[in-house]
């Protein structure tokens, strides 16, 4: 099982990422990727003191630095939260050793940040970068209106039990939308996370995990080639 999606320490969770790792190992995980909270220009979000944000640089160090020594691939990314205007002006140069990008889809924590369109903003980034760029914890509905986009310009989905399967009641018709939405767009590739802000909820992605291989869909999840 993969979990693609944690946030530590830099951003709004609980554990730093030594802690993180340990606690994949615990629970059988054979990769993960840390993906804290930022902005465009990389400036972390949601921090849960008072302090100033820690660099960006900091958390691409650390995250190297843990993972020389990880027996399990430990993957360096960003989940894009806010988006200034012409914010691609000042984009980070030390946005190129990151390994990809999430945008997150949900409405954002802050009323006054400028509100986006995670689709939009992800087709901009993979103009300007290599590097995987997908799309945050999206639900049945944003997933079926902008499949057909999100296909054409080579981005990913990140699938999320929570935000999918919340509703236990319509969870087998969210099943064939989503299998049947993947099957009608074979390039499209996947990417796994639970989002997890605390120890308990890493590795949270039994429901997605059982989704994609039962639907053959392992060879679509990004770095699994």
């Amino acid at each position: 099982m993969f979990d693609f999606h944690l946030h530590s320490i830099y951003s709004d969770g609980d554990e730093d990422i030594a802690t993180i790792l340990r606690t994949a190992l615990r629970r059988g995980l054979k990769a993960i990727a840390i993906t804290d909270h930022a902005d465009a220009q990389g400036k972390f979000m949601y921090l849960r003191t008072v302090e100033e944000p820690k660099p960006l640089s900091a958390y691409i160090n650390e995250i190297k630095q843990v993972r020389k020594d990880s027996p399990i691939p430990i993957y360096i990314g960003l989940e894009i939260c806010e988006f200034s205007s012409n914010y691609e002006e000042n984009i980070p140069i030390l946005f190129n050793s990151l390994d990809f990008i999430l945008v997150e889809t949900f409405a954002v924590q802050n009323p006054s940040a400028n509100r986006f369109n995670p689709l939009k903003e992800a087709i901009k980034l993979k103009e300007i970068f290599s590097i995987p760029i997908g799309l945050a914890h999206p639900n049945i509905d944003y997933i079926v209106v902008n499949i057909d986009e999100i296909e054409k310009n080579n981005i990913f989905l990140e699938l999320n039990s929570d935000k999918l399967f919340r509703d236990p009641i319509g969870k087998d018709n969210t099943i064939k939308k989503l299998k049947d939405a993947i099957e009608l767009h074979p390039n499209i590739k996947l990417s796994v996370g639970s989002d997890a802000h605390i120890m308990f909820t890493i590795g949270a992605i039994k429901d997605v995990m059982d989704f994609i291989v039962a639907n053959d869909f392992m060879d679509k999840i990004i770095f699994n080639d």
